[in-house]
């Protein structure tokens, strides 16, 4: 598994340093842009503006973050996350004050997006916790329910069993890869309140 992780991080990294130049130029060039359809103008600029945004998050999260990151930031990647506006995401709860390190910043991203995965009909995703105590990750929302390949991960299944849905279901493996990477370990809470278990992510 961690080489998976690795290989996959690689490949997102040179997905994100190809697309994010394109996506530069093109913004840079949208400005340049004298008389025109202001209205489709707009809308080009603001998809620009977005993918450029989400680039950002990507690379942070599956590229392999270059450095330490607050709640405040990692919110500001999550803002452009697929499931955004129907989703939204927490991270008042993260150790006031304090950072990831960036080696965990991945773990935090992803774990963020799987449970983003978990909520169909919108929710809020929470993140708690510190680098030294570990994560707790909980999504709220109507009919919350974990992926069916993360719960096969954490009992045992092979790698493979996340994936036969296709690269949708990439997340649940990567996250376990970047946690054996990080040497964390992920479970589910046991006998909590009733409703969707929270992600527990630490040092193992």
């Amino acid at each position: 598994m961690r080489m998976d992780a690795q290989l996959a991080r690689t490949l997102s990294a040179r997905l994100c340093h190809d697309l994010g130049g394109a996506v530069g130029t093109l913004a840079g060039t949208l400005d340049l842009v004298g008389e025109g359809d202001a209205e489709m103008l707009g809308l080009a600029r603001e998809a620009a503006t977005v993918l450029r945004q989400r680039l950002r998050l990507y690379a942070a999260a599956w590229g392999g973050a270059t450095a330490d990151a607050d709640a405040a930031s990692l919110a500001r990647l999550l803002e452009s996350a697929p499931a955004a506006p129907r989703v939204s995401f927490r991270l008042d709860h993260l150790a006031p004050g304090g950072t990831l390190p960036a080696a965990l910043v991945p773990l935090a991203l992803n774990a963020a997006l799987l449970a983003a995965e978990a909520l169909p009909r919108g929710g809020t995703v929470s993140v708690a916790g510190s680098a030294a105590a570990g994560l707790v990750v909980c999504p709220e929302g109507r009919d919350a329910a974990w992926p069916a390949g993360l719960l096969a991960l954490l009992g045992g299944a092979p790698a493979s069993a996340a994936l036969q849905d296709g690269p949708r279901r990439v997340l649940a493996p990567l996250l376990l890869g970047l946690a054996e990477e990080a040497g964390w370990a992920v479970a589910l809470a046991q006998g909590g309140k009733p409703g969707v278990p929270p992600l527990l992510l630490g040092p193992a």
